[in-house]
């Protein structure tokens, strides 16, 4: 009865505000004719952008991620909007100190001042679920999150609302709107997640470690300690976001613009890193930052790219991986059957799928996506509207690609909407499909020496050390008693010193090689102890000294 009463009320706010927002388009600049009138509608005498950005903020909960995801497309929306969406990144209204303080005493059972050395009562920035204040614990900086006090509310109440009607889509059969059922319950299950503090602090956790080889990629650490449901302390990362640097370089800042470069900042190899570090984590490790807006992105010096806010991260499993390389590989080459073919492997089928619907509509897409040069396809439009494409291709015939695969082309999309409003030039698409190239090339050369790939020569070496001793025995015991006849002429041979001495130095030379290419392709970070890690580089070792004796012996 109360979640019922809940969903009552942020239905009739969501009204009153679109209600109200609504009037204000409609009068414009004529409120002004009716003064009590224009003081209930301020937004009236704005211009629209700015309107637009006002109503998602009053709106709240789920809408300002929504406003977020559009700031980030210009090929959606006009740019001035974009704009005015910016602010919804790190400017929303904050909430003040006093519930601050309430909610950190009731999740940590004490006040910021009695668990922080120091602690800014004015937030560093603010977002649709919560607001980060910069404090020092134990003599080091560390950001501290604080969930906004409604959030649960407006969140819940809008998640209970998005699967009525998603119910009610189903329920009356609109297979007009059997298109929203995906996204929206994806969307749902993100928004859950990004709820609760705990999720972040694992998922941030796990990407830390994952990037500690990653010399273009950092993280921060959490301080689990003081991390709650509702409560967030992390390493503070020195340097400047994204979001500012895009905004001092739009109003002609050019003082904060070059204050990077002293620091090596390149735009071209920033947004470069961004890719890779997004497939990498992708491909490589199945865990990715699923919400890269530039709020979320921090420039740090040589182009390195700090990463905070994990509230939406994707997991992806091996078989989602496999098929999305090939399916980026098959899009570069304009090879539409196997494109077809890759994405019908991570797609499941509602009751009136049309497959080959879905084949005949990706070769009138790609009439569009590509132009002919050279008796070559290439690509001749940007990756967000290839993606969308397709997904408005699959849910009208009824392929839907499976969740992961959903996640994984939205944050692509965001992805290219990002690098294309800070380094227009960049051609996002290009470079997927030559990172993804190298990322085959890796995938190869790991299988050959994946830890599997050892246990099975270690246990084939086992069977022959076992086993060997004994074979020789029999092989004497056959030549002793005359059951192999063995032919022997003596004399001397030309030359077979010298190719002695060549294949021995191949042999040892092969070794080392191979030993060197196992340690450098080791997937275990470098820890001394009873790891892959350390055998590997003491196989190295080995190798090397082998081939220093020989040497010595043939010299």
């Amino acid at each position: 009865m109360r979640l019922a009463w809940h969903n009552v009320l942020r239905l009739t706010q969501l009204l009153r505000v679109l209600l109200r927002h609504g009037l204000a388009h409609l009068l414009g600049g004529r409120v002004q004719a009716w003064p009590r009138l224009a003081c209930r509608l301020p937004m009236a005498g704005l211009a629209a952008p700015e309107r637009l950005r006002m109503m998602i903020e009053d709106l709240g909960g789920t809408y300002i991620k929504f406003g977020q995801m559009l700031a980030l497309q210009p090929d959606i929306l006009p740019l001035e909007y974009c704009n005015a969406l910016f602010k919804l990144l790190d400017r929303v209204e904050p909430f003040p100190y006093s519930d601050v303080r309430r909610i950190c005493f009731e999740e940590l059972g004490r006040a910021p001042e009695e668990i922080f050395d120091s602690f800014d009562r004015e937030p560093l920035a603010t977002a649709s679920v919560g607001q980060v204040h910069v404090a020092t614990l134990d003599g080091v900086k560390v950001a501290v999150k604080i969930q906004r006090p409604n959030v649960e509310f407006e969140f819940g109440s809008d998640i209970r609302l998005m699967v009525a009607m998603v119910a009610a889509i189903k329920w009356f059969h609109l297979s007009f709107l059997y298109w929203l059922i995906e996204p929206t319950t994806e969307f749902i299950s993100w928004t859950r997640e990004e709820v609760d503090y705990r999720y972040e602090a694992r998922y941030s956790e796990q990407m830390r470690k994952n990037a500690i080889l990653n010399s273009v990629q950092t993280v921060p650490p959490v301080f689990d300690r003081y991390t709650s449901r509702r409560t967030l302390v992390v390493g503070f990362l020195e340097g400047v976001t994204l979001l500012k640097y895009l905004r001092a370089r739009e109003v002609g800042d050019e003082v904060a613009v070059r204050r990077l470069e002293p620091a090596g900042f390149d735009r071209k190899k920033f947004a470069a890193n961004i890719i890779d570090n997004f497939l990498g984590d992708a491909f490589k490790n199945g865990i990715y930052h699923a919400d890269l807006h530039p709020a979320n992105l921090i420039i740090l010096p040589n182009s390195v790219v700090g990463y905070i806010d994990f509230g939406i991260t994707g997991v992806i499993s091996r078989h989602g991986r496999r098929h999305l390389v090939a399916m980026t590989l098959a899009l570069a080459a304009g090879d539409m059957d196997t494109l077809n073919a890759q994405f019908l492997q991570v797609s499941a089928f509602d009751p009136k799928a049309d497959p080959k619907a879905f084949r005949a509509g990706l070769d009138r897409l790609a009439n569009d996506w590509y132009r002919e040069d050279d008796g070559e396809r290439r690509l001749k439009v940007n990756f967000t509207r290839i993606m969308g494409d397709m997904l408005v291709l699959s849910r009208k015939t009824g392929v839907l690609p499976e969740r992961d695969i959903v996640k994984y082309i939205r944050s692509s999309i965001a992805i290219d909407g990002l690098v294309t409003r800070f380094e227009p030039v960049f051609d996002v698409g290009e470079y997927l499909i030559e990172s993804c190239a190298r990322y085959l090339l890796w995938q190869g050369r790991r299988s050959q020496y994946a830890p599997e790939r050892l246990l099975d020569f270690s246990a084939a070496s086992g069977k022959l050390l076992r086993d060997g001793p004994r074979r020789v025995n029999q092989l004497l015991d056959r030549l002793v008693s005359g059951e192999l006849p063995v032919h022997l002429e003596a004399g001397e041979r030309d030359g077979d010193d010298e190719v002695l001495r060549t294949r021995a130095l191949q042999l040892t030379g092969a070794a080392l090689a191979v030993a060197l290419l196992l340690a450098m392709t080791s997937p275990d970070a470098p820890a001394v102890g009873l790891n892959l890690w350390t055998i590997q580089w003491l196989f190295l070792a080995m190798a090397g000294a082998y081939l220093v004796t020989t040497l010595r012996r043939l010299v």
